[in-house]
Formats: C-alpha cells, sequence, structure tokens
C-alpha cells in the first residue's frame, strides 16, 4: 500500500496560507521547537492533525480519505443520519447568521 503522509499536505496548506510554525505554535499553545519537529516526524498524531485542521480551516482527514480505495463506510444506522441531518441543519443556520453579520459590518463599515 501507498504511504499516505500528511507532512506534505500541511506544508502545502500552510504556504497557501501564508501560515508559520511560529503562527502555528501561538494558535496551539505549542512552543515552536515542538511544532518544528512535528513537522519533520514522518507521522503526526490525530489530535494534532484535527487542532490544524482546525486552525487552517482545512479538512486534512477528507484529503486523505480521498487517497483511500475503501469503501465508504456504512452510515445507514438512524441514530447516525439523524445527527448527521442535525449537523446540516447547524450547518446551514451557521452559514444563515455569518451572512447576516457580514451584511450588519458591511451597512455599519458604510455609515
Amino acid at each position: 500500500m501507498e504511504k499516505n503522509s500528511v507532512l506534505p499536505i500541511v506544508k502545502r496548506v500552510m504556504k497557501s496560507k501564508q501560515v508559520t510554525g511560529a503562527d502555528i505554535a501561538r494558535a496551539l499553545n505549542m512552543h515552536p521547537t515542538s511544532v518544528n519537529g512535528m513537522l519533520h516526524r514522518p507521522t503526526m498524531q490525530v489530535h494534532k492533525l484535527a487542532d490544524l485542521s482546525h486552525f487552517l480551516q482545512y479538512n486534512f482527514f477528507r484529503e486523505l480519505a480521498e487517497k483511500l480505495p475503501y469503501a465508504e463506510p456504512d452510515c445507514s444506522d438512524p441514530e447516525l443520519a439523524k445527527e448527521n441531518k442535525d449537523l446540516k441543519n447547524r450547518v446551514k443556520e451557521l452559514e444563515l447568521e455569518v451572512n447576516i453579520l457580514r451584511q450588519t459590518i458591511r451597512e455599519l463599515a458604510g455609515k
């Protein structure tokens, strides 16, 4: 099986967003040396990757999953389906809220 290294993906996203290791250290409350080590190891802890996803606003997990040749998990569990539906509704609510806040800011900036 081909090795799927997350580091090139992380570095690519950092470069595109012009984020440095020092920026990550501040955001994740880590020592810069620890961030430097994390960005040079061949593996990364899942919770650190989740923290990076949140900070960089990029879903590293999705990109990695798309590289895997395996079938999608069975999400026919009614409880999971309900949770998924609830989360999608919440996302729509938050998107609406963001749009309202942006419009309010534009209107206030224009006055």
